[in-house]
Order: C-alpha cells, then structure tokens, then sequence
C-alpha cells in the first residue's frame, strides 16, 4: 500500500462516527469565519469545536485513543501558539 492510501486510511479512521464529522465541518466552517472577521475568541472557540469530535470519539467508544501525555501536551501547545498567533495578528497586524 502506497503512502497516500496509508494516509488516507488513517485519516478516515480517525474521524469516524457522525458527530464527529459534524464537528469538524462546523468547526471549520466557524474557523474561516472567525478569520474573515479576524475574530480570535471565536477562533480558539471553533478550535475547540473541531477537537470536541476526537473528545467524544473516544468516550462514546467510537475510537479509543491512547492516553500519551507528550502528545496532549503538543496538542495543547500547539493550540495557545496557534491563538496567540492569531491574536496578535487580529488586534495588532491587521487593523
């Protein structure tokens, strides 16, 4: 199996289950929204919307991840740059 379809499969199966994919299609939707009205508070808002799937994937059984404290923390890091990012570029950059 090539490397794009080992991607795709892993993508697939990581964003199963409907309220799942809802989320992310809200979520994303919310995200190009709050960039287009360089809002950051709904952007960390929708950010948490489109983690939120993979939240109750896991406690709804759909997808069982494994608990790695290195990669909640990356994860959460990632998401205060991201914000951070994106704040100081809505309210000093930008305007």
């Amino acid at each position: 199996m090539n490397t794009t379809k080992k991607a795709l499969n892993f993508f697939d199966e990581f964003h199963q289950g409907t309220v799942n994919r809802v989320a992310h299609i809200i979520g994303f939707a919310g995200l190009f929204c709050s960039i287009y009205k360089l809002d950051w508070k709904l952007f960390a808002l929708f950010l948490v919307v489109v983690e939120g799937g993979h939240i109750y994937n896991h406690f709804a059984g759909i997808k069982h991840y494994d608990f790695r404290p290195h990669v909640t923390f990356w994860r959460v890091f990632i998401f205060i740059a991201i914000v951070g990012v994106f704040y100081l570029f809505s309210e000093y950059l930008l305007k």
